[in-house]
């Protein structure tokens, strides 16, 4: 197992940097192909949301895996390594298991405990796994974080205070106009995030709102939710003309909002929420003297004031727990080929000697060299059964793999047994498409 994490945050990454290493939807083929063509990435996915953007790996050694990494990072920002030094972020093996598992908590997200984050962390797996840039060393991390993360938040109490970045965004805007009772409100975009949004304008008293859409089933069903109607995409201008608020939340890498969408002569101002990463309002948009700008610099400013205190001691403690036992877990699994191996030889070794005697007493009846096959496939049995259970005991232990090497090293086993089976089986398969249909709340 050989974890890697490389990716840039809002804790320490510029918001336009992070505008630049957004990965959008049609991008994933050619990036993840990219990421994949360096032999020491075995396999990979991309979390790319509106504060991070992160490469989960299974490498084969760090130095290898990280500057491959690193590479195809700098590649897609059109940037070089030395300009990402700053911010990038990195984990590995054990520390990389921790870090999944408080990403998916939502215990390092800009609004601490926002759960969002695991419904973007199983879009993230689910789509690698289409791309078949997932196999069971991934596979099994993300199902593992993804079940950890629901019960912090749970236990946790932290998705019961109910705030996300749509919601701190949403409040800004309130805070900027006053009352938002009697407004009028036009969202861009019909996912997960302006679906959040819609939601927290309808609970602050906007009953106008207008969604507009690429897919206008999308926006139907959405404007459905919230008691509000639709526009098609072409109509943008002319619905803003007289909107109060404007919500923005398309994953595209251009802008969709320039000045004469919102009109250079306005006839009252407009509020600007921009939840996209890279944003959707063009800067000469930003710069309409009738326009009130609201992006992820000022969200993450907000979002910093009203993060909730938490019990940090139990969420560290579960957090701690949960990795113990994943990495039991893992070094468990890794002993198997080893242990298979192991049978394989032994079972070699009883088929050559049965071969030798048949030879040597070829007058053996069918019967008698039939019970002297079961009597030494059995002995054989008895001597393989306590090294292998053992070895499996004790290879959930720190030293555990200790205990494999010896057993290679003693009877003369292949070095490398690591990535047997590690390719994408049907058990990765079947356990995507049953995340397909579990509703992340």
């Amino acid at each position: 197992m050989s974890f890697l994490i490389v990716g840039l945050t809002h804790k320490q990454t510029p918001v336009d940097l992070l505008e630049n290493a957004s990965v959008t939807p049609s991008q994933l083929d050619e990036e993840l192909t990219a990421l994949l063509t360096p032999e020491s990435v075995n396999e990979a996915m991309i979390l790319s949301t509106c504060n991070r953007v992160e490469v989960y790996a299974d490498v084969d050694k760090f130095h290898g895996g990280l500057d491959a990494v690193i590479e195809w990072l700098a590649g897609h920002m059109t940037l070089t390594a030395a300009d990402l030094v700053p911010y990038v972020q990195v984990y590995y093996a054990e520390e990389a298991v921790e870090h999944a598992l408080r990403v998916a908590s939502g215990l390092d997200s800009l609004v601490v405990g926002e759960p969002q984050i695991l419904g973007q962390l199983r879009t993230a797996y689910l789509e690698a796994t289409d791309r078949k840039s997932v196999g069971r060393q991934l596979h099994a991390l993300s199902q593992h974080a993804l079940k950890v993360g629901k019960r912090i938040q749970t236990e946790l109490g932290l998705s019961a205070v109910g705030r996300n970045i749509a919601s701190v965004a949403v409040d800004l805007a309130a805070h900027d106009i006053g009352d938002l009772t009697g407004k009028r409100a036009v969202v861009l975009g019909a996912g997960a995030m302006a679906t959040l949004a819609a939601y927290s304008l309808q609970r602050k008293g906007i009953e106008d709102i207008t969604i507009i859409n690429r897919s206008q089933d999308r926006a139907a069903q959405l404007a459905g939710k919230v008691g509000g109607t639709t526009a098609p995409i072409d109509d943008l201008a002319d619905r803003l003309g007289d909107a109060d608020v404007l919500v923005t939340a398309l994953g595209s890498s251009r802008a969709s909002v320039h000045a004469a969408t919102v009109g250079t002569t306005r006839a009252k101002p407009l509020t600007v929420v921009d939840l996209a990463l890279p944003k959707n309002v063009a800067d000469e948009a930003i710069a309409l003297p009738e326009v009130s700008y609201i992006g992820l610099t000022q969200i993450q400013q907000r979002a910093a004031e009203l993060n909730v205190a938490i019990d940090g001691g139990k969420a560290d403690v579960l957090v701690n727990d949960e990795v113990a036992n994943f990495l039991a877990k893992q070094r468990s699994a890794a002993v198997t080929p080893t242990i298979a191996a192991l049978r394989a030889k032994a079972g070699e070794v009883v088929e050559s000697e049965l071969k030798r005697l048949k030879s040597r007493i070829p007058d053996v009846d069918d019967r008698a060299m039939g019970e002297i096959e079961y009597a030494i496939s059995r002995i054989v049995d008895k001597i393989m059964h306590t090294p292998s259970v053992r070895v499996r005991e004790v290879a959930g232990t720190p030293s555990g793999d200790a205990y494999a090497e010896a057993l290679r090293a003693l009877f003369d086993l292949p070095e490398s047994l690591r990535n047997l089976g590690d390719a994408v089986d049907p058990e990765v398969r079947s356990s995507a498409a049953r995340l397909r249909t579990i509703t992340v709340e």
